[in-house]
């Protein structure tokens, strides 16, 4: 837990106040689909056409819940 806290601080201060899905990717060791998940399980908002969360977010919110839970979505059969 406290590894996941650290690396969050750590790569926010290049790249800013807010993260993107690609920064979640980056600092989870994740997919762009995982990272996308993230996305919409925090309390994100958008900025032109991307989503993205605040830094102080993302940190409040995995201190208050422990982690992110990330939940795949059923597999729709053709």
């Amino acid at each position: 837990m406290d590894t996941n806290t650290t690396s969050t601080t750590r790569t926010c201060e290049r790249t800013g106040d807010f993260l993107y899905a690609s920064d979640l990717a980056a600092m989870f060791k994740v997919g762009r689909s995982k990272a996308r998940l993230m996305m919409d399980v925090l309390p994100s908002m958008r900025i032109g056409s991307k989503d993205c969360i605040a830094r102080a977010d993302l940190n409040n919110y995995i201190k208050e819940h422990g982690g992110i839970k990330v939940k795949w979505p059923k597999r729709r059969k053709h």
